[in-house]
């Protein structure tokens, strides 16, 4: 899979970083070798890696379809403080995507959450050796790349577990999109520790590894084969619940493809579990794209953010990057160095065409010197050209007043987008705000004729056969310190039934 340089947009290479390890490697001409990142050449090399998906907090969460697009962002992220148990005081990059369900009154979102004081934390080491990471992706985010660059094909359901040695993930995409990922408690670690609890006996980690990918599920001991066996059927019998779960949750037929691998490397002999315990047969997750991948095995996980940074040369989508460590425009195209570039040619401008006329002038007068004979000539020349200063004066004096007036309507429209965005900001959101008064109002049994909203309050019409009910709901209202409210009496006319009532509320 070639990456152009048109399409690298000016980067030479890109390097993808293990944020775990530090271990990283620089994919250019299509090969890929192991790069040292205290080498690196910041100006064109394109840094890319990647959260743990156990560092991602993520959920389902249901949305009105009554609630705007303009306002979805900010309820999204006040029902994600809410029932993800977030943390008030810490900030959160907060995403979603939206979840295909048969549901006309809500919408299923799956909702994503990422600690950005834990991202500083965990990427500070490489941002110091690479001064920028312009992309930082999820382990789960990744494998769309497999998609957006044709190495799979969107049709069906394919599922992905991949075993990492200090995490594990799950995850399912439908016709080449997002739809669920979880993080896995087998973590190649995890299951290191408990191969050596059902043994009785320490072995090295790396050893253990090393008879994984070397050996597979049939070691040469065979007291090592019997726990191994245990352990890995426990692990596929907990990939199974996490399956049934999902296709549940989200209306998932059957799986048409089942991707297992390790951050190790491939494990000969799983696809026999994954037959006898989820029913599905099981594929390498192995994508090499490199020419030289034969040389030496990696992390799957480079391969994908490899894929990842050539689709984002090509779409420049920025949905699921989640650096804070991008680096800066060029200065040209920071506001400041516009705003040089068209001083220094105003200034050029300015002073192009009176120096010129000052050295001309200067010739011409030396020669007139020598040649007096020409000075009719060389005087009515001269008289020309101051003829053309005056009018440029004239045109400069009108371009400075066009440049006054565009700076007073710049000035104008600063204002009155700082006015809109204080508006936006400071504006209740009318659907959270209904939500909780119609709640109070059927709690009282009592019926709204018409709503009017005029000048940030609104005003219900309300009716009930009771007005006792009608002032119970109005001290059920005043005793909610966020509102203000009021009316101006309840009545009863002779031929009804009902007692009525104007209430208006206002946020505070």
């Amino acid at each position: 899979m070639a990456t152009t340089s048109s399409d690298k947009k000016g980067f030479s290479s890109i390097v993808s970083i293990d944020l775990e390890s530090k271990n990283a490697y620089r994919f250019e001409r299509n090969e890929i070798k192991p790069h040292n990142l205290d080498k690196s050449s910041k100006t064109n090399e394109f840094f890319i890696s990647y959260i743990y998906a156990k560092d991602i907090i993520s959920s389902t969460l249901e949305m009105s379809h009554s609630i705007p697009d303009s306002d979805l962002q900010d309820a999204v992220e006040i029902k994600a403080y809410e029932e993800l148990g977030l943390d008030t005081a810490t900030e959160y990059k907060i995403t979603f995507f939206e979840t295909e369900v048969n549901d006309t009154k809500n919408r299923l979102l799956n909702v994503f959450a990422i600690n950005a004081e834990l991202v500083r934390e965990q990427f500070g080491a490489i941002k110091a050796k690479t001064k920028y990471i312009d992309y930082v992706s999820t382990a789960p985010f990744l494998v769309g790349a497999l998609y957006r660059k044709n190495i799979l094909e969107k049709e069906g359901v394919q599922c992905f577990v991949y075993l990492q040695k200090n995490d594990a993930f799950l995850t399912i995409y439908r016709g080449g999109s997002y739809l669920y990922s979880k993080s896995l408690r087998y973590s190649l670690k995890e299951i290191s520790e408990k191969f050596c609890e059902l043994l009785g006996e320490r072995i090295d980690e790396e050893d253990f590894y090393h008879m994984l990918s070397a050996e597979g599920m049939r070691p040469s001991n065979m007291g090592h084969q019997k726990f191994l066996m245990q352990l890995f059927g426990e692990i596929f019998l907990y990939i199974n619940d996490v399956l049934i779960f999902a296709k549940r949750s989200y209306g998932i037929e059957g799986i048409d493809h089942f991707y297992f691998g390790t951050e190790v490397g491939t494990v000969s002999g799983i696809e026999e579990y994954s037959k006898s315990y989820i029913g599905l047969e099981s594929y390498d997750f192995n994508f090499n794209i490199a020419i030289n991948s034969k040389e030496w095995y990696v992390d799957q996980m480079h391969i994908l953010m490899i894929l990842a940074s050539q689709a984002y040369f090509e779409s420049q989508d920025e949905s699921e990057n989640f650096t804070i460590f991008k680096r800066p425009p060029a200065f040209s195209k920071r506001p400041s160095g516009k705003l040089a570039g068209i001083l220094a040619a105003s200034l050029l401008l300015s002073f192009a065409y009176p120096a010129f006329q000052y050295a001309y002038g200067a010739k011409f007068a030396f020669e007139t010197m020598q040649k007096k004979e020409e000075f009719a000539t060389l005087n009515q020349e001269a008289n020309a050209f101051r003829a053309v200063l005056a009018k440029l004066a004239e045109e400069k004096k009108g371009l400075d007043a066009k440049f006054s007036q565009q700076d007073e309507r710049l000035q104008f429209r600063k204002k009155l987008l700082d006015e809109i965005h204080e508006k936006k900001v400071n504006y209740p959101m009318k659907g959270v705000i209904l939500s909780d008064l119609i709640e109070l109002i059927n709690n009282r049994n009592i019926r709204v004729s018409k709503i009017v909203e005029t000048e940030g309050k609104m005003t219900f019409s309300l009716r009930s056969q009771s007005d006792k009910k009608l002032t119970e709901l109005l001290k059920d209202i005043s005793e909610k310190e966020k509102y203000s409210v009021s009316t101006e009496e309840i009545i009863k006319k002779e031929d009804s039934f009902f007692y009525t009532s104007d209430v208006t509320i206002k946020a505070q």
